[in-house]
């Protein structure tokens, strides 16, 4: 998948935030970081992934989800052009052999692999697995890109 439509979206609509000047280079990152966290924790509770209990109460939104994970994959990518991390724009789109609550632990522990260590490979591990769980929810290339429109 190329993001490079994407990621010069999200550039702009980066562009046009007013941004905390009072706040260090070391805080704004953490917010961004916590950001991620925040916004995965979202998705997470949309989908109902970590439930282990019978609920036959609940329905799923399935235009919440999607919502809230172009929100996730925008945030992702926003975080990769603040730390110049994107360094391709072609990415493998492809199934996880994950069930969902795993791969959300995944993101988790990816967020966090990316605090504690940050490298270019620790984000695209992240944004691999992002677009991964993205074709779990069954959205495809096209899908993401529209939303991004």
């Amino acid at each position: 998948m190329n993001i490079l439509s994407l990621a010069e979206y999200q550039k702009d609509k980066s562009a046009k935030k007013i941004i905390d000047t009072s706040l260090s280079d070391y805080k704004l990152a953490a917010r961004k970081h916590l950001e991620l966290q925040v916004k995965l924790s979202f998705l997470a509770q949309e989908t109902s992934c970590y439930k282990y209990w019978i609920d036959n109460k609940s329905q799923l939104n399935h235009d919440v989800i999607f919502e809230k994970y172009i929100d996730f994959l925008a945030h992702v990518i926003n975080l990769g052009l603040y730390k110049n991390y994107l360094s391709s724009y072609e990415l493998n789109l492809r199934p996880s052999d994950y069930c969902l609550s795993d791969q959300f632990l995944n993101l988790f522990i990816d967020i966090n692999d990316l605090i504690i260590s940050p490298s270019t490979d620790h984000f695209n591990t992240l944004l691999e697995d992002v677009l991964s769980l993205g074709v779990t929810l069954g959205y495809d290339e096209e899908q993401i890109n529209k939303a991004f429109e």
